[in-house]
């Protein structure tokens, strides 16, 4: 069960990811540095070819340079200032000089590192709904105890704590399926743009939904313990020896909770990155072992309480007064759904270069922040890919379309005005080199597209979009499809030019002139969380380069992210410790 949303959705390791995120993150590591300019996200940058910054290269012909980072000016009070400079489609020099952004050290981050800890890392949003889940249950556990003591009865029963469990199952199950997903993305995602940016900043973490999932997940596991305990004092107390039925109720039992703790570590962060496969694997077949094994023991104890009952009951009479056959039906028809929309799907392949391929899609059309699960070995892996929707047609007046840097004639994507979608397949392992190398003619896709962060791009205009390699292949659904939204685009990339082609390149600068493009190959990994701060810091001052669209010369409001998960968290914590609200998925998010 993975899901969204970097290009290739294991988080771009995703995507998405459905393990349970509660591990403790080493500070050190991840979190904080000593050096407040986050330079731990830029590698050591070559020396300029050019030997420093001659009247040649200087990027600046005349206009102000950015505010330093002693403070911002009301938005309200939003006095423009203009950056000019000589363009460069792809730039050889140093990003914060080529574009004008202060390079001086980054304000300090917020509170103090236990307090930074606290809020943008342990207690992320997805831990936060993660625990909300468990509270929950904490808090059903409590009930029965109050309950016990006030009507003097057993706290709980062996039958309360199988419904228990399978209404933690069903949980977990229902907020994976894909029409949920989209349904929450649609309510939390889209329509609540009309809001105040206090409440969209919140609406917006609505991407980690997947706390439910893992949170439902390890109750569901921990009530089945509970579970075990009280079945078998049950059949202990009763005199005589186990039954055939008994018996294997005890050897299913057993079996169940092993597959549950074997998928519970396979689901941990650390182990699921170092054992990707593995986690799939176990995820999917133990999953589906459990449900059987689940249907098995609930006839057997349906079966035995119906032997047992005093007057007799009918077995099917008890089985339909069960509620955890009911909630365990539902959750094996959610299973079953999406692959009962696996589809052998016609595909027409474009390739870019030998480091990626661009497969193109006529079967539906999409929505901008989609992504798509394909495949060419149904029962092995499937791998999501952020969805590019194919461009609006080419209207007359853009026949004659100029490149904003060159001048010479917009290359644009293919299909412009057709029906379907495109994905971008980057080198990124054993599976996806294969379909570059060989590209299908036709692969298998699963479900439905379904939304993810990209979608809250939406939200906030304007909006900085920072995308790292095949990252910008999600975001590309929002420059293709809401062309006029106001965004500021970083993205960072071996050879872009070469990689991706001319038409991706000015499709970029269509959407924002005065992009941040960075050839890593060119001027090293560069520190993103500076450049995206800095382009915020710019925006709020009122400061922006010349070319940068009118209705995105404001106050960006927030950022959004695809990228690996290093980077990512990296970035996102980078950027709300200093005051940016910034999403971007990791994992379940």
């Amino acid at each position: 069960m993975a899901s969204p949303h970097s290009q290739e959705l294991k988080p771009a390791e995703p995507t998405p990811a459905h393990p349970v995120q509660s591990e403790v993150v080493q500070e050190a590591d991840d979190c904080e540095s000593e050096d407040e300019s986050d330079d731990s996200i830029r590698e050591t940058s070559r020396d300029l070819e050019s030997g420093g910054t001659t009247a040649a290269n200087t990027p600046y012909a005349s206009g102000s340079h950015a505010s330093s980072s002693s403070g911002f000016s009301d938005p309200k009070k939003h006095n423009e200032k203009t950056i000019a400079r000589v363009r460069q489609l792809v730039p050889d020099i140093d990003p914060l000089e080529y574009h004008g952004l202060d390079s001086s050290p980054l304000p300090p981050k917020k509170g103090n590192r236990l307090y930074r800890y606290l809020r943008w890392n342990f207690g992320s949003v997805y831990r936060r709904i993660f625990c909300l889940a468990f509270m929950g249950n904490a808090a059903a556990v409590l009930w029965f105890i109050i309950r016990s003591g006030i009507e003097n009865r057993p706290i709980l029963t062996y039958q309360q704590t199988a419904t228990a469990v399978t209404a933690n199952l069903l949980m977990a199950i229902v907020v994976r399926n894909e029409h949920i997903v989209n349904a929450f993305f649609w309510i939390f995602g889209t329509w609540a743009k009309v809001l105040p940016l206090w409440a969209r900043t919140l609406s917006a973490k609505i991407y980690s939904y997947g706390g439910l999932h893992s949170g439902g997940a390890v109750a569901a596991t921990f009530w089945y313990v509970i579970y075990l305990v009280l079945l078998t004092m049950d059949y202990r107390s009763q005199e005589g020896p186990i039954d055939a039925i008994r018996g294997y109720i005890y050897l299913f039992s057993y079996a169940i909770i092993a597959m549950l703790v074997v998928m519970l570590i396979f689901a941990y962060p650390r182990v699921r990155v170092l054992m990707h496969n593995s986690f799939e694997n176990t995820h999917r077949f133990m999953g589906w072992t459990v449900v059987g094994l689940f249907w098995a023991q609930i006839m057997l104890q349906t079966a035995d309480a119906s032997n047992r009952s005093s007057p007799h009951q009918s077995f099917g009479h008890v089985l339909v007064r069960n509620a955890a056959w009911w909630m365990l039906l539902i959750t094996t028809l959610l299973i079953a759904y999406p692959w009962s929309r696996m589809r052998l799907r016609n595909v027409e392949a474009e390739v870019l270069s030998s480091h990626c391929v661009k497969l193109n899609f006529d079967y539906r059309d999409v929505y901008f922040g989609q992504a798509v699960r394909l495949t060419d070995a149904p029962l092995k892996e499937t791998h999501a890919f952020g969805v590019i929707p194919h461009p609006l047609a080419i209207t007359a007046a853009e026949m004659d379309e100029k490149s904003p840097i060159t001048g010479e004639p917009v290359q644009r994507l293919s299909h412009c005005g057709d029906k379907g979608f495109s994905v971008i397949v980057s080198h990124a392992g054993d599976w996806t080199r294969k379909i570059i190398d060989k590209p299908p003619k036709q692969i298998y896709t699963r479900g439905t597209p379904q939304f993810g962060v990209m979608r809250c791009a939406g939200l906030f205009s304007p909006v900085i979009v920072i995308g790292t390699g095949s990252g910008i292949a999600p975001c590309l659904s929002l420059f293709t499809q809401r062309p006029d939204h106001p965004v500021r685009i970083i993205w960072s990339t071996p050879n872009p030019l070469q990689t991706y082609g001319r038409a991706l390149l000015d499709l970029v600068y269509k959407t924002d002139p005065a992009a941040v493009v960075i050839d890593t190959r060119k001027t090293g990994r560069p520190d993103l969380v500076k450049i995206a701060y800095r382009v915020w810091e710019q925006s709020r001052n009122g400061v922006f380069p010349e070319e940068v669209k009118p209705h995105a010369r404001f106050p960006c409001e927030a950022a959004v992210i695809i990228s690996n998960q290093k980077v990512t968290k990296k970035v996102v914590y980078g950027l709300e410790s200093r005051g940016l609200p910034t999403y971007g998925a990791l994992f379940d998010s």
